[in-house]
């Protein structure tokens, strides 16, 4: 079989019909064949897991002592209390580190610490711990660093610390470097859940996750100074960096985020209230979406663009006119950083056109392209061509850049494996950062095409739809939409879930949109007509006079105090191609 080419990669996609539910499955209950069907693809294997799943419960959050380091992590910062040392929550600068940085700077000043925050400078201190930087916090009479979303790769900046001075206890939940087989680890406090000997029962926690742990664990230890349970009002900051991160959202990160969005409904937060109005969302439908396409690229605008210093002032500024003008600062930068990453994804792309169609990664480069907005250039790209993308930004002597990658090919790994010619690199299976020198730039190239070239199959580079259900026009309904919402919060690990139409007939269409570039749609299989919407519809050669398959998830519309459903369109075919 060919390698696809980036021109029939459309007319090569693979619909899957997932799993169906067994014949005895949840027999005793009263949900229908399409609810049991959704259950099912959802992992859930018994009556006790709907429950579970359908209702989460606070109290099944763990214990935050069963981490590895917390211990020792408490009892340290126990000892900067007693001893009035001066604290730095050394952060990140996108969503889920300056939230996770908010979390503890919070936390650590009720308990009367003198407590001050650092988050780096992306486009020119890059991500994690750096020694110049900890070389000015030294300076400033600091006892103690704690990290947050970041460091569990830093081992000579650690090393350093201790030079000059500084206690460290990192707490990140990055993929940990192994070396022959074996951790390499900070010679230090380390909290994250995927140390090997680390025995807390979930591993999935984000950088924000980690810090609402922590505050668990001070919560607990101090109870003269904290009030038991007050801990809940984090879980806004802790939903925005969970959802934003992208972490599955199964386990301990959907109750997070499943109380979470109900603290964010009703926040305290001042500088939230404002970003929620700035952005035009109802406060009491914020879900999920709202903070992955809403609330998160405002707050993450600013570290891509300039510093995230805006975006940490709004989360902490108690000032309601203050947080009214930072959030019309992050809107403004928001709009910016859109028509920047228009722009650059543009050329990107005629530069990936240019290369070989068997190459089964790309990695680009550009000069005039800010490392702050290369991440989402290369998730779109990769979004595109089913492939492994890494985008720099050419520095001169650097490139400094983000890598994205389709779920079969661990990006992580092959970054491992290339090693030898990065400054650094860290992050996920799917997402990374790294650093290169600009004299390297092409023999890294060539060393992850041949990581890339033995490990991706060819039928990897199909793009696969995995549809829950296969269901009739009439089934878009409120009674559906209402179970829906019962699933919810979406994302990683839980997605909104994918229906299929078969052989429906487009009644009529128009296309709308600033430039046309979105299809409306009424569909009808003879019986009921339904409206659709297929944003971004490039065409692909279809035919609409005929009868066609459609790939969709079901929204809900509300027009004059009316709601009305439709399909959002995915993905659609010609019927029986």
């Amino acid at each position: 079989m060919d390698i696809m080419t980036k021109q029939d990669l459309k007319q090569r996609e693979r619909w899957t019909i997932k799993e169906k539910f067994p014949k005895n499955y949840l027999k005793n209950s009263d949900f229908s064949d399409l609810e049991k069907q959704l259950l099912f693809t959802r992992g859930i294997k018994d009556e006790k897991d709907v429950g579970e799943f359908l209702s989460p419960r606070y109290g099944a959050l763990h214990d935050p002592f069963l981490m590895k380091g917390m211990d020792e992590a408490v009892k340290r910062i126990k000892t900067a209390i007693e001893s009035n040392e001066k604290v730095i929550v050394y952060g990140d600068y996108d969503v889920d580190g300056i939230t996770a940085t908010a979390i503890l700077y919070e936390v650590l000043n009720e308990l009367g610490i003198e407590t001050e925050y650092y988050i780096p400078k992306r486009n020119t201190e890059g991500y994690g711990l750096n020694t110049d930087a900890l070389d000015e916090i030294a300076k400033k009479g600091t006892n103690l660093v704690i990290t947050v979303d970041c460091g569990v790769t830093a081992v000579n900046e650690v090393v350093h610390a201790k030079k000059i001075g500084l206690n460290i206890i990192i707490t990140d939940h990055h993929s940990i470097r192994k070396e022959g087989g074996k951790e390499v680890l900070p010679k230090t406090i380390v909290i994250n859940p995927k140390q090997r000997k680390c025995k807390y029962p979930y591993d999935e926690l984000s950088g924000s996750g980690i810090a609402f742990k922590i505050a668990q664990a001070l919560y607990t230890e101090f109870p003269d100074k904290l009030t038991g349970g007050q801990e809940k009002w984090l879980l806004d900051l802790a939903s925005l960096g969970t959802v934003c991160d992208v972490v599955p959202l199964t386990g301990e990160n959907r109750i997070l985020t499943y109380f979470g969005l109900r603290v964010l409904q009703k926040t305290k937060r001042a500088g939230l209230k404002m970003l929620i109005e700035a952005s035009a969302l109802d406060p009491n439908s914020i879900d999920s979406y709202a903070i992955g396409f809403k609330l998160g690229p405002r707050l993450n605008a600013a570290g891509r663009l300039e510093t995230a210093e805006k975006s940490i002032q709004l989360l902490l500024t108690k000032d309601l006119n203050e947080a009214r003008v930072l959030a019309l600062d992050l809107n403004k930068f928001n709009q910016e950083r859109q028509e920047l990453t228009k722009k650059i994804l543009s050329e990107a792309i005629v530069k990936v056109e240019k290369k070989s169609d068997k190459a089964k990664l790309y990695l680009l480069k550009g000069e005039n392209w800010p490392a702050g907005v290369v991440g989402i250039v290369a998730s779109k790209l990769s979004e595109k061509y089913f492939k492994p993308v890494i985008v720099c930004e050419d520095k001169g002597t650097e490139c400094q850049g983000s890598a994205r990658s389709p779920k079969c090919f661990n990006i992580i790994q092959a970054l491992e494996e290339a090693s030898e010619y990065l400054i650094r690199y860290g992050g996920h299976a799917r997402a990374a950062g790294i650093t290169v020198k600009k004299e390297h730039f092409v023999l890294l190239e060539n060393k992850l095409l041949e990581i890339s070239d033995s490990q991706i199959k060819e039928d990897d580079l199909t793009p696969e739809y995995k549809i829950d259900s296969e269901t009739l026009l009439d089934n878009i309904n409120a009674e559906t939409f209402g179970f829906l919402k019962k699933l919810e919060p979406y994302g990683m690990g839980n997605p909104m879930p994918v229906f299929a139409a078969r052989d429906v007939k487009v009644d009529s269409f128009k296309k709308v949109g600033k430039s046309f570039e979105h299809l409306k749609l009424v569909f009808t299989d003879g019986k009921v007509k339904t409206n659709g919407i297929y944003f971004s519809f490039t065409g692909d050669g279809m035919n609409l006079q005929k009868n066609v398959d459609v790939i969709f998830n079901i929204s809900e519309n509300e027009w004059g105090g009316r709601k009305s459903y439709e399909m959002r369109c995915i993905a659609m075919k010609d019927s029986r191609t």
